[in-house]
């Protein structure tokens, strides 16, 4: 009897996890270029220029926008999951699992920021009471926490939606193992008498050809011709030639001169005949 040793629940992944990791992708990607790409409106926009807006070297920006970073990739990664899922059950629990707890742990970080810079911060006097450039700085600061937080709510949703699948799926991979056969177990007792074996089974030794045997020729079999009825031929009979029987020329009686045949008067004479 087989024996299930393992069991996994697969399932598909399907259109909604596929543009839902893509836009998650583009806003968490558009969270992490938000210095660079902010600065360079920001001078294009504002008559004083900057240098440094937020992060002024490299470990700055990491420090600041590296769980920006970590999220656009680990969304790039689910979109592409997710396009070779589409219509194949490849997805397990595992990655229901890291679509859930990754975009929870983003979003409850972010929200922290957000939560700082709304109603801890000087947010509502900048945009109030500031000026253009200091409007510009809280929003862009704003923008770096909400859009990571968006991204990482959508793949949250993909996440929920890949664990309600996999609930009603069943466990498609079995692996059954045979049962091992003991070695004092008795020998299988066989369906058949030894006299039906020997005419299930006939013995092919004397049909067996000698090593060495010359090879036979394959020829070609002729069909004996079956010999068609026909009507008895007689054989001719030969006949006996007659002789052709001669008469002597007709003479008149009166002359003597001979006659034509079939004359009734002489044509010497001129006597009947």
């Amino acid at each position: 009897m087989a024996k299930k040793i393992y069991t996994k629940k697969l399932t598909y992944a399907g259109m909604s996890l596929c543009l839902l990791s893509f836009f998650a992708f583009i806003l968490s990607a558009a969270g992490a270029l938000a210095d660079p790409v902010g600065k360079l409106v920001y001078n294009n926009v504002f008559t004083n220029k900057i240098d440094v807006l937020f992060t002024p070297d490299i470990f700055a920006y990491v420090n600041t926008y590296g769980l920006s970073c970590a999220l656009a990739i680990f969304s790039l990664v689910a979109f592409f999951t997710s396009a070779r899922a589409k219509g194949k059950k490849k997805l397990d629990g595992a990655f229901a699992g890291f679509l859930i707890l990754f975009p929870l742990v983003v979003m409850i970080t972010k929200g922290i920021m957000i939560y700082y810079v709304t109603v801890k911060g000087h947010f509502s006097n900048a945009i109030t009471m500031g000026y253009d450039n200091d409007k510009f700085r809280v929003a862009l600061s704003l923008a770096d926490d909400v859009l990571p937080f968006i991204a990482a709510f959508l793949l949250f949703i993909g996440g929920l939606v890949i664990a309600g699948r996999l609930m009603g799926e069943d466990f498609a991979v079995e692996i059954p193992v045979a049962a091992k056969t003991p070695d004092n177990a008795p020998a299988p007792i066989p369906m058949t008498t030894p006299q039906e074996q020997s005419f299930a089974q006939p013995d092919m030794s004397q049909f067996r050809k000698p090593d060495n045997a010359e090879p036979v020729m394959s020829q070609s079999v002729v069909e004996p011709e079956i010999p068609q009825q026909t009507e008895p031929i007689e054989p001719p009979t030969e006949t006996a030639e007659q002789p052709v029987e001669q008469t002597a020329p007709e003479k008149c009686p009166h002359c003597g001169s001979e006659l034509k045949s079939g004359a009734k008067f002489c044509s010497v004479c001129g006597n009947k005949v």
